[in-house]
């Protein structure tokens, strides 16, 4: 079984040698670990490449693309590579997201005896779950999938990260986020970060979801949950994602069969 994984990395040296660490400490010996070394300045790369890993160094740049269309086309570099060496699987993950022993084993398990499911992560501690959306971090591929859909690539827009979990649940195919395989970040994902509300529109967000979601920021912080629907309904030049309309439809009609289910309930208990 060839698994690669692709961790990208922007000034990180403080975190990525417990990361790589772990990857080579796998129970299933992992087949190559490729560093997208977005730009960082501390010596990141040079540690890579001491610890062994292939590191592609992409050039500095002085903004963040923490959430944005950019990041999706620097992880695209790591993926391209890894295509390259013909993988079973690719795992993607974050320069201060250290695994498990048994993570990716337990994961390859799972995926192996169920056909459909081509896209899986355990859960990260103390973020956000939805059980249909593997995290991005801890991200595990089959690769006979993602080639088949876009040649092993994100797209470059807004909900890249996404838009691989809606795909495969449109082609047929399954995503799940396992709770019972759990996992730690050094630095937690922050409310708020730039580009929710225009990844909602990029992958077709039912207005109702759009707005449930960003009542539910709101009521944890409000300056987030704000700035996600300000995003959301101002999306010029926000490119619409192929997997939009299905996304639309899908969430309106499960919005709909909830609707349903609550007044049959309700007529039970009356």
């Amino acid at each position: 079984m060839k698994v690669i994984a692709v961790v990208k990395a922007r000034n990180e040296r403080e975190n990525i040698s417990e990361t790589i660490l772990s990857l080579k400490r796998q129970t299933l010996p992992l087949e190559q670990i490729i560093v997208v070394n977005d730009g960082s300045t501390d010596g990141t790369g040079e540690l890579a490449r001491e610890l062994g890993c292939i590191v592609v160094d992409l050039p500095y740049h002085k903004e963040s693309y923490v959430g944005k269309p950019e990041l999706a086309e620097r992880i695209n570099v790591g993926l391209k590579l890894a295509g390259e060496r013909d993988p079973d699987y690719v795992l993607t993950l974050d320069a201060d997201h250290p695994l498990p022993e048994n993570y990716v084993e337990r994961l390859v398990k799972r995926m192996e005896a169920n056909a459909k499911l081509v896209v899986a992560s355990g859960y990260i501690e103390g973020e956000p779950y939805v059980e249909t959306h593997p995290r991005g971090s801890g991200r595990l591929v089959k690769a006979s999938f993602w080639k088949q859909v876009n040649n092993m690539q994100y797209p470059v827009c807004w909900g890249w990260e996404s838009w691989l979990c809606f795909k495969a649940m449109q082609l047929g195919y399954e995503a799940r986020c396992f709770k019972d395989i759990r996992s730690r970040v050094k630095r937690p994902t922050k409310e708020g970060k730039t580009g929710y509300g225009k990844a909602m529109y990029a992958l077709g967000y039912d207005w109702k979801y759009a707005l449930g979601r960003c009542f539910l920021t709101f009521l944890k912080t409000p300056k987030a949950g704000l700035k996600m629907f300000w995003e959301y309904i101002q999306h010029e030049n926000v490119e619409r994602l192929d997997i939009a309309d299905w996304v639309n439809k899908m969430q309106k009609k499960r919005f709909w069969s909830r609707v349903w289910r609550i007044i049959k309930q309700g007529g039970r208990k009356s």
